[in-house]
């Protein structure tokens, strides 16, 4: 067992392309998506203590149901199930990420549970089984407990890391509505799309956000239709000179991809000016 503390970060997973391909038997949707990994996120800090107990701190702590429902708590429990370890830790997460946003801040925090407790025993899970933990949480769960660029296919459970990518400067903007990801889904007027085109060969940023200009996002449509504010958030970023501007995941949140970080910093202090109570972030991404 590690001694002192142990802190990791939960980064918020930003969706850049998703495409929705087909349904299952089962009701879950088959999905292609490119997902990266912002530098911002939650905080997830492990100490010891007599029983499992998970606390919930920072600016969006209020949005998380910061019971045993949360997914930091089902993380823990299932890492405690699997191990028949002693559940005697405290867990804090520090919500810096909005929920319903798109941006898997649960998943990511499952992820990061999952991860530090398997650091903090030292048990050393195998990651094709602490994956298939995850994936009974939640779908995104696998996504980022890699935690790099990736394609996504089948519920999300089928992961190829994308080697080579760049580090892609992203403005994250969210506009203080979210979105119900199963609603979204529910409304899609077509559920079996094409897939992603052939994935581009390692390039620059402005290669990316060309390749990234002929994928799409299948769910930003039905989430336009059930919150208006997107489809603001969209066009602001447009008109910020970004590369290319999107709806991350399930939504609200929308990403803007700008051929540099200064660039984000520059359009992020511009929108936060513009809209004072919305979420906004400039990050570089992998």
């Amino acid at each position: 067992m590690a001694e002192g503390g142990l802190a990791l970060k939960a980064p918020a997973k930003v969706n850049l392309a998703l495409h929705v391909t087909g349904r299952r038997a089962d009701l879950y949707h088959l999905i292609d998506s490119i997902a990266v990994f912002a530098e911002i996120g939650d905080r997830i800090e492990i100490s010891s203590a007599e029983r499992l107990n998970v606390s919930l701190s920072g600016r969006f702590a209020a949005h998380a149901p910061g019971d045993r429902t949360d997914l930091a708590w089902r993380a823990a429990e299932a890492f405690f199930a699997h191990t028949g370890l002693e559940p005697a830790v405290a867990i804090r997460v520090e919500k810096n990420i909005p929920a319903g946003a798109g941006l898997g801040g649960g998943s990511a925090d499952a992820a990061a549970v999952l991860v530090a407790l398997d650091r903090w025993f030292e048990t050393r899970i195998p990651p094709l089984v602490l994956g298939a933990i995850g994936l009974k949480l939640g779908a995104d769960v696998p996504m980022c407990l890699c935690g790099a660029a990736l394609r996504a296919r089948g519920i999300g459970e089928e992961i190829e890391r994308l080697q080579g990518w760049p580090a892609l400067p992203l403005l994250l903007v969210w506009p203080g509505r979210p979105v119900s990801t199963a609603e979204a889904f529910r409304t899609l007027p077509v559920r079996e799309n094409a897939p992603l085109p052939a994935l581009p060969p390692p390039g620059s940023v402005q290669d990316t956000a060309e390749w990234l200009a002929l994928c799409r996002n299948d769910l930003e449509r039905p989430a336009l239709a059930l919150t208006a504010e997107i489809g603001d958030a969209l066009r602001l970023l447009r008109s910020h000179d970004c590369l290319l501007a999107r709806m991350s995941g399930s939504g609200s949140a929308c990403f803007g991809l700008y051929a540099d970080i200064a660039a984000a910093q520059a359009a992020a202090l511009a929108l936060q000016k513009d809209r004072p109570g919305w979420w906004v972030e400039a990050a570089l991404a992998r």
